[in-house]
């Protein structure tokens, strides 16, 4: 049977299935749905009723053999986990040691949607996710530089992005990615001068924003870094690399570089984020002052536009989720389907191993290759 949990991180609004797409499953699978789970991203308890489902308690919700959600477990749902249950799920797990470790000690079998690389090899499960953050980093950008009292005593610089005419337009800097694309997108729409640090070199000739956006794309190393922040009012951090800490692009003697009161957004800081001096933040404190600078690094962005993030990740990740269901692990970890393949990176954890090496390596802890997994299943 199918748990379907709520969320509790701070400000985690959305919800790992949409009423729609259960329904999709209740015709041969159990779904149970914690009561209240959908409340946030507009959706009622009756909504799952409808569409097949059970409301149940929370505790009966994650005692399944399969719970999916959209965000980790946090410490305090450790213990709702049943051990050698399956976990579909984002999970972040480059900088939770404690949550890979409650994986070892449980024996999860963890399915980590942001690094289920699909037939495409573009993670279409992560995707959506990262076409919402880069719409809303461009927006905390504006929402950060208005003359607003953001901190105690700490105001914005009070400038439009796009200025008017007769004044010059404020330089946004933005750091690769395909968060990177979106919010360089809006950025621009919105009249800003946008200069993107693209770190993938096949993207520097070829990139898709270029023209369209009239963007300034310009490869990382220290001259164009300097040459970027050089009076830079916003940076947007979009720097991701799956399953592994993400390096440090921007450090801090950078950021000495860009106007005082401008704002700093690093979309990664779960991972880490490639700006040195960024550390994670809530929706309920979201930022702080380093450098002169206002920080923003609120790791889960996509939970207060829940409606908006719950139907995407619902709609990318229920062919996975199905396949699962209907033929289990080694049929899903092996398909080759135009719906669902290249699934073998999603495995994260298995039956008390860690199965993503860099991470196993980082906290030291056991590691079983899941191409080995495949074979012994």
């Amino acid at each position: 049977m199918l748990g379907l949990v709520k969320e509790s991180m701070d400000f985690e609004f959305r919800v790992g299935l949409v009423p729609h797409d259960v329904a999709q499953i209740t015709p041969y699978f159990k779904v149970l749905v914690e009561e209240g789970a959908g409340l946030m991203s507009g959706y009622h308890d009756e909504d799952y009723k409808q569409a097949g489902a059970q409301i149940v308690k929370r505790e009966e919700a994650w005692a399944q053999s399969v719970v999916a959600k959209c965000k980790e477990p946090l410490e305090h749902e450790y213990s709702l986990l049943a051990e050698g249950t399956t976990l579909f799920s984002y999970l972040d797990l480059a900088y939770n040691k404690s949550l890979a470790q409650m994986f070892i000690d449980k024996k999860i079998t963890s399915l980590c949607t942001e690094t289920l690389a699909g037939p495409k090899n573009n993670y279409p499960v992560l995707a959506p996710m990262s076409v919402v953050a880069g719409q809303l980093a461009a927006h905390l950008v504006q929402h950060y530089l208005l003359a607003l009292e953001h901190l105690p005593g700490v105001f914005g610089l009070g400038v439009l992005l796009g200025g008017l005419s007769g004044q010059a337009r404020v330089k946004v800097v933005v750091v690769g990615g395909v968060v990177g694309l979106e919010a360089a997108k809006f950025l621009s729409q919105a009249g800003a001068r946008v200069v993107v640090l693209e770190i993938d070199p096949l993207k520097l000739q070829n990139h898709p924003y270029k023209e369209l956006y009239h963007l300034e794309i310009l490869a990382v190393h220290e001259a164009n870094i300097e040459y970027a922040l050089s009076g830079a009012v916003g940076l947007v951090g979009a720097v991701l690399i799956t399953a592994t800490s993400t390096p440090k692009v921007i450090l801090k003697r950078h950021l000495s570089l860009m106007q005082k009161g401008g704002v700093v957004v690093d979309v990664a800081c779960d991972l880490g984020g490639c700006v040195e001096t960024i550390h994670q933040t809530s929706h309920s404190q979201p930022v702080y002052l380093q450098e002169g600078l206002i920080h923003y690094g609120v790791p889960n962005m996509p939970g207060v536009v829940a409606k908006t993030s719950s139907i995407a990740y619902s709609q990318a990740s229920l062919p996975y989720l199905r396949h699962f269901l209907e033929h289990g692990l080694k049929s899903f970890l092996s398909a080759n389907t135009k719906e669902v393949a290249n699934t073998l990176g999603a495995l994260s954890a298995y039956q008390g191993y860690l199965t993503q090496e860099g991470i196993a390596r980082a906290f030291n802890l056991p590691f079983m290759d899941p191409c080995a997994v495949l074979k012994s299943l």
